[in-house]
């Protein structure tokens, strides 16, 4: 009699996840300090548009005006969007696939928002190209997530 050996088909190999693991610190560290900055300018809002800004540069005075000129709402909007964000991150940490969703999407809207608030506001070039290269780098490990 010939015995039947029960032969499981190979597993595919789980794709490494150390760049995932990087992407997300990368992540925790920008949205988190995001957050915690937007919250803050957002609460004191009335203090940061009162503020002296005499001792900085003509350069960085037109630039806080224009940021602050978005107003209260966009400021506590925004920090709301960088903590969706950081919790899509926390799950992609876990391999759980809603992250990328939840990250991309608050990424997306972090792209138009200032473009809705901010009249004459000109998106850098440079942070269009950081959204999409952090959203593409993760979308390559969806296979991984469940």
């Amino acid at each position: 009699m010939d015995e039947q050996q029960n032969v499981e088909p190979a597993k595919e190999a789980p794709q490494s996840t150390g760049f995932l693991r990087f992407l997300c610190i990368l992540t925790f560290l920008g949205s988190g300090l995001a957050m915690l900055a937007y919250f803050i300018i957002g609460a004191f809002y009335d203090i940061f548009l009162s503020a002296d800004m005499k001792p900085l540069g003509e350069d960085e005075q037109e630039l806080i005006r224009l940021m602050l000129s978005a107003g209260k709402t966009f400021f506590l909007l925004s920090a709301f969007l960088y903590a969706l964000s950081l919790y899509g991150a926390i799950l992609m940490w876990k391999l759980r696939k809603i992250g990328f969703h939840l990250y991309s999407l608050a990424q997306i809207v972090l792209l138009i928002l200032p473009l809705l608030y901010i009249q004459g506001f000109r998106m850098p070039f440079v942070t269009i190209l950081v959204t999409v290269t952090f959203i593409f780098g993760y979308s390559t490990f969806l296979r991984s997530m469940s």
